[in-house]
């Protein structure tokens, strides 16, 4: 747990404005940011020599129709070098374009089509 405790702490000092919350929670880390500031924190948490989370592991969305901010897009990656998962969150607008991953994670492809054929959310 210290090692997740301290890796959070990394993640929020590198990325202070870009992230809104952060929190661990069932041994994963759950950190909340704004949509523009995706494909930066992706590619951070992607590359940075300390994090190294280069696997995509999902790609979804959640359906909140009562908020202003109708979908939540969630993004699971993981580390194979500190054996963590982070997720990362953005709430959008309904007939918001997010930007597509695909340049970061090649294999976010089929899953940013299928959160398209799910919920009709377009990326970019």
């Amino acid at each position: 747990m210290k090692e997740l405790e301290s890796l959070e702490k990394i993640i929020n000092s590198e990325l202070t404005s870009k992230i809104i919350s952060s929190k661990i929670k069932h041994n994963q880390i759950l950190i909340t940011i704004e949509d523009n500031n995706l494909i930066e924190v992706l590619l951070f948490l992607k590359t940075n020599s300390i994090t190294k989370y280069r696997q995509l592991i999902e790609v979804t969305a959640v359906d909140y129709p009562e908020k202003d901010n109708r979908f939540r897009m969630v993004y699971f990656l993981l580390s194979h070098e500190s054996n963590s998962r982070i997720v990362v969150d953005c709430y959008i607008k309904e007939n918001k374009v997010v930007p597509s991953i695909t340049s970061i994670y090649p294999s976010a492809n089929w899953m940013e089509r299928e959160v398209f054929d799910m919920y009709g959310i377009e990326f970019k």
